[in-house]
């Protein structure tokens, strides 16, 4: 069975944020939900809109109604983002397998 991994690795403190998902779409949406957090968190909404214009940045907005395909492209552009802002943090999901 496939799982995906979430990582987020703080350089500076070398602490790991580790999650598992069973589906691509969920480790996604974790993965965009992590880096926004750890970017935006506490920034106005006009600024925000500003900084990122036209990405999702609300934590509640559900983004679940995005496909697989639209979600790598918004986690890679806050990837990007972030490694911009942040060198110290480092993003990544894996593909791996399990078995019973």
């Amino acid at each position: 069975m496939n799982i995906w991994v979430v990582r987020n690795t703080c350089l500076y403190s070398n602490e790991t944020y580790l999650s598992t998902h069973i589906t691509e779409k969920g480790a996604l949406v974790a993965a965009i939900k992590v880096v926004r957090g750890d970017l935006v968190d506490g920034f106005d909404e006009d600024e925000l809109e500003d900084m990122r214009p036209g990405m999702p940045r609300d934590p509640e907005e559900d983004l679940i109604q995005y496909s697989s395909e639209q979600l790598r492209d918004i986690v890679q552009d806050w990837w990007e983002y972030g490694h911009e802002m942040n060198e110290h943090g480092q993003y990544e999901i894996h593909q791996t397998q399990v078995t019973g």
